[in-house]
């Protein structure tokens, strides 16, 4: 009789397998993966985890860096903004005194409005709000309450970045354009005085010098822009392959599986009928023996 109870157990146990494996294998192939579970493969699995928070954490990085790289696109169209607007005050200054009207005190008037004007449509692109970044990169520093510079994680281990302000407003840190008023374009340095040309020559030589400066802290925001670029790629490949690592991992071979389901409904029916054997048999042992 103990013989007879040690071998149900050990069907019961196989009967118990067979369920076991027979679940793992429809798990499988309704998820296509191998590894739904720790308990699956506790190696792969952890390699599996491991892939996907690099892929995730690589993810939610180039998610900050894109951030910055739209806040360095809208500086520098406003930089470019600012180009054509310096050019159009370069033109106010040497169209000045208009001809044939000549110089006079509407003129002046006219031609100091137009000036002042456009350069206040400069100050304008460069006053941020504060959620602005791409204004804040070219601000005045003492006119607002932001950072000199923005650092910003490039990378799985937390190397940072750092985006510097370029500064482009028309005070003397940025690009040095005064405002004008009258007695800045006569000789005598008074309003109503007569016209000097060479006062004119030096407004519109600052406007070109102020042109340059432009045109390099716009080339030196362009490297951040091409840094931020190429580390977006470096780890969106990075990314891509801790991605496919993980799935391929995790990735069920259903043909493989469901040849599996077929050997376990195999071994689970031959389990249920050796059980259905060892207790006829020892239901007869036990009708002989009473």
């Amino acid at each position: 009789m103990e013989a007879i109870k040690s071998a149900i157990d050990r069907a019961l146990i196989a009967a118990e397998q067979a369920k076991s494996s027979m679940d793992a294998a429809t798990r499988r192939i309704s998820t296509g993966r191998k590894i739904n579970a720790a308990a699956d493969d506790p190696a792969r699995w952890a390699s599996t985890r491991q892939a996907r928070s690099i892929d995730g954490h690589l993810q939610a990085v180039n998610a900050g860096l894109e951030t910055a790289a739209i806040s360095i696109r809208g500086a520098d169209q406003a930089m470019a903004a600012i180009e054509e607007h310096i050019d159009q005050m370069i033109e106010v200054v040497k169209l000045f005194p208009p001809y044939p009207e000549g110089d006079n005190s509407e003129e002046r008037i006219k031609m100091l409005r137009s000036f002042n004007g456009i350069r206040r449509l400069i100050d304008q692109l460069t006053i941020p709000p504060n959620d602005d970044l791409g204004q804040a990169i070219l601000s005045d520093p003492a006119s607002n309450d932001v950072p000199d510079s923005w650092p910003v994680i490039v990378n799985e281990q937390g190397d940072v970045k750092t985006i510097r302000r370029q500064e482009v407003h028309t005070g003397p840190t940025g690009l040095n354009i005064p405002e004008l008023t009258e007695a800045d374009l006569t000789e005598n340095g008074q309003a109503g005085g007569p016209l000097s040309r060479q006062k004119l020559d030096d407004i519109a030589a600052n406007l070109e010098h102020a042109k340059a400066i432009l045109r390099q802290r716009r080339d030196a925001l362009g490297s951040d822009a091409a840094a931020i670029a190429r580390v977006k790629t470096s780890n969106a490949e990075a990314a891509d392959f801790h991605k496919a690592y993980a799935e391929k991992l995790e990735a069920a071979d259903i043909n493989e599986t469901a040849a599996q389901v077929t050997s376990i409904q195999l071994k689970q029916s031959l389990a249920l009928e050796s059980l259905g054997s060892i207790t006829s048999m020892r239901s007869e042992l036990v009708a002989l023996l009473t």
